[in-house]
């Protein structure tokens, strides 16, 4: 091994041992029973660091079942403050939608509630992001982060003394209101100029040769991609374009009606930000940015806001320009999913049927469906496969909840936490999964204190984008 090689693997080694302490002492200190380190891997993606803190079984079980998992950027609470460098509490992960919380079954099932995220960084650059959970539900508290952070700093400090870290190292609570936005090309383009010029007439008062600069442009927005030529002349007609103040709402979740849902937007110059407030009492974070050529719309704030105690709404970043679709009454059939494209969360949402009857439901033909799926990676309906799981999870359920002394429900729950993690990788993003062949687990009820469970991952799911070439076999249910 070489001198740079051996270098590397101490500094790794050194900060793996400081985060594991910092772990200890903010869980022991501010009465959180779980700590979890995550460190990014490249640019791709945060990884679990090897340091953790459990001080019961349930955090045991939710830590080995989170070895399964990636959390690329901006995805779920890790993800955020990777990206964003800024703190996240959440008064009880356990009842969020997996599109804000990844993990939020596996919380519920082992007794997780609050959640507090916090970035430690070296000058402007996250270098990890550590996560500490209480067993109850805390709001969120201002002075609490503080102390949190403050206590994270003192042992960081305590630790350099007795290791070549670097010094200057620091958790912080970062900046909400601190942006960054690529140049555009899109904005800065002469179709986009001309197709501007074109825009500032009123729709009715287009001439023809103002209709062909709009129409040209479209065919450059992925919104536009699969859909007829009629289709997009006739959405092409009605095109607005719109200039969002910094800081302005664009809308709001309470406002969603038909003729607001019928209202899309394409991002050309800036950026919009998805913001959801978890709980009434709680702060506003960022749940996902939209920017050049990306499509939002009131349809959106749905895949979040799943109880009435979760609120979101969309605002500008920065000064941006948009151009407004409003699909015409004949259209609204093809137009009938939350998100264009197709998000992989909403596409979930349908794995309980048949593939079939998705297709149906979200008013896409065969083949259209199939694409979609090739794209994430999806290699086999996950219809059958989640139905036999999702029915183990209820019996075991079932079993936890009339389960006699403490030592069986301990164990029913480890066993269901094995059959949680085996549905969350037969649902979730391929991408944000341990591509391994196995998936590691806690022991079974019948296994002994000492033995680890190796579970074979459910067929098709575990490695994401191989279609059997042209062979459609695999997707169908």
């Amino acid at each position: 091994m070489s001198a740079t090689s051996l270098s590397m693997s101490n500094m790794e080694a050194e900060l793996r041992s400081v985060l594991q302490a910092v772990l200890m002492g903010v869980c022991t200190r501010c009465d959180f029973v779980h700590g979890e380190a995550l460190r990014p891997s490249g640019n791709a993606c945060l990884v679990q660091s090897g340091a953790s803190y459990c001080s019961c079984t349930g955090a045991a079980d939710f830590h080995r079942a989170s070895l399964n998992f990636y959390f690329p950027p901006n995805v779920s609470v890790a993800g955020r403050v990777w990206k964003s460098g800024c703190t996240e509490w959440h008064e009880d992960v356990s009842v969020l939608p997996t599109t804000a919380f990844l993990r939020s079954e596996l919380a519920a099932q082992t007794e997780l509630k609050a959640a507090f995220a916090v970035p430690l960084c070296k000058d402007s650059r996250v270098l990890a992001v550590c996560i500490f959970y209480s067993r109850y539900p805390l709001p969120a508290n201002p002075q609490m982060e503080n102390t949190c952070i403050a206590i994270a700093n003192e042992v960081l400090i305590t630790t350099f003394a007795r290791s070549h870290m670097d010094s200057s190292l620091r958790f912080v609570p970062g900046d909400p209101a601190a942006v960054e936005v690529a140049p555009s090309k899109t904005g800065a383009s002469k179709a986009w100029q001309r197709c501007q010029a074109a825009l500032e007439v009123g729709a009715d008062d287009r001439s023809e040769e103002q209709m062909e600069q709009i129409t040209k442009f479209s065919k450059g927005i992925h919104f536009f991609k699969y859909i007829t030529t009629t289709q997009r002349l006739d959405l092409c007609k009605n095109m607005q374009q719109r200039h969002l103040k910094k800081n302005q709402v664009v809308m709001h979740g309470s406002d969603s009606n038909e003729a607001i849902d019928n209202i899309w937007y394409v991002v050309i110059q800036g950026r919009v930000d998805m913001c959801v407030k978890t709980h009434a009492e709680g702060s506003t974070y960022r749940m996902c940015s939209f920017k050049e050529g990306d499509t939002f719309a009131a349809s959106y704030m749905k895949m979040f806001q799943t109880s009435p105690n979760i609120v979101a709404h969309i605002e500008a970043a920065t000064d941006t320009n948009c151009i407004v679709i409003t699909i015409p009454e004949q259209y609204k059939s093809e137009f009938k999913t939350n998100t264009r494209p197709l998000w992989y969360e909403e596409l979930a949402q349908y794995f309980h049927i048949s593939i079939n009857d998705a297709a149906t439901e979200l008013g896409m033909c065969m083949s259209a469906i199939k694409k979609i799926c090739r794209r994430h990676g999806i290699s086999r309906w996950p219809h059958r496969k989640l139905a036999s799981v999702n029915k183990t999870v209820a019996m075991l359920q079932s079993k936890i909840n009339t389960a006699e002394d403490d030592a069986s429900r301990s164990a029913l729950r480890s066993e269901a936490v094995n059959v949680l993690t085996m549905k969350l990788r037969l649902t979730i993003n391929p991408s944000y999964l341990v591509r391994d062949e196995s998936v590691l687990l806690q022991p079974t009820i019948n296994a002994g204190p000492a033995q680890i469970m190796h579970t074979q991952v459910p067929g098709g799911m575990g490695g994401g984008g191989d279609m059997h070439g042209g062979d459609n076999s695999g997707l169908s249910s």
